[in-house]
């Protein structure tokens, strides 16, 4: 599950703190999935194994699941995660880019979940064409098989309460930073995956939502991710993100206002507010292999 990094990396420490914070809504998506025990399963773009435990509880720990990722660095974590929590005998990994064909034959799984990858991107630029991997997908998943695709978007989140128009400005700031960069920031791209179903071939495709919600006391694992992959990487840093937040026309005394609520020492700190709710919202297409 990729929060919005290129596929050489390895950021497997963000990775599972973002499968963590976005476990309640993964819960749920999954737990309305219904992923039948004993099954075989395969969890495209698995990542570090942040979900391995999750799915290998949802389907009574009695699926055989592949995880496929392409970064190294993510397998090796993913591994470790199946040795810790005794998945040996159930679960596997395999290398692959999404970019070519996925190295299993024809109708080998009974299901496919992915999250957060077909919206992802690599280092060259945008993810391929979701497209075309799920018709791979479809490919290699038995004919009345599920297919489910999990996705976030960033454009969606609630992190400022209270400072809309702040934390609008800043989303856009670090969109169009990226953008000049030549790159696009990967969970700010626009998604349709009803219309990739039905292009993919596969029938039936249903959407539902999924939601995150934490109000005050914040557990720690959510304050720590917000902090420090919000407010300190993705807004940050500030000497970067300034020119494009005042370019989109943040100003500079709402600038002077996002550094004293995001500053733990400052009396103001957002997060430390007993009135602090954060949200992010997901979607879930599932449908059918013909």
């Amino acid at each position: 599950m990729s929060d919005a990094h290129g596929v050489g990396a390895d950021y497997s420490d963000r990775e599972l703190s973002y499968n963590r914070f976005m476990e309640p809504a993964l819960r749920d998506a999954l737990t309305v999935l219904a992923l039948p025990p004993g099954s075989r399963g395969l969890d495209l773009g698995c990542g570090p194994g942040g979900l391995f435990t999750l799915l290998d509880e949802l389907t009574g720990h009695s699926a055989q699941i592949t995880g496929l990722d392409i970064s190294a660095g993510h397998l090796e974590t993913a591994q470790r995660q199946i040795v810790r929590h005794g998945l040996g005998a159930r679960f596997d990994v395999v290398q692959a880019d999404l970019r070519d064909p996925l190295p299993f034959p024809d109708d080998t799984f009974d299901w496919a979940w992915t999250a957060d990858t077909l919206n992802s991107a690599t280092d060259e630029g945008p993810f391929p064409d979701p497209v075309e991997v799920l018709r791979e997908v479809r490919r290699v998943v038995r004919p009345g098989g599920i297919v489910a695709c999990f996705l976030t978007n960033r454009l969606g989140a609630i992190y400022l309460p209270g400072y809309a128009a702040i934390e609008h400005h800043l989303a856009t700031a670090v969109s169009v930073r990226y953008n000049k960069k030549d790159r696009v920031h990967p969970s700010f791209r626009n998604e349709n995956p009803l219309a990739w179903f039905q292009a993919a071939g596969l029938r039936d495709a249903i959407l539902s939502p999924h939601v995150v919600l934490y109000e005050q006391p914040l557990p720690p694992s959510v304050r720590a991710y917000i902090h420090r992959y919000i407010f300190e990487a993705e807004y940050g840093p500030a000497d970067d993100l300034k020119p494009y937040a005042l370019g989109v026309g943040l100003t500079e005394d709402d600038w002077q206002t996002w550094l004293d609520i995001s500053d733990p020492g400052s009396p103001n700190y957002l997060l430390a507010e007993p009135a602090y709710y954060c949200l992010r919202y997901a979607v879930m297409a599932v449908g059918r292999v013909p």
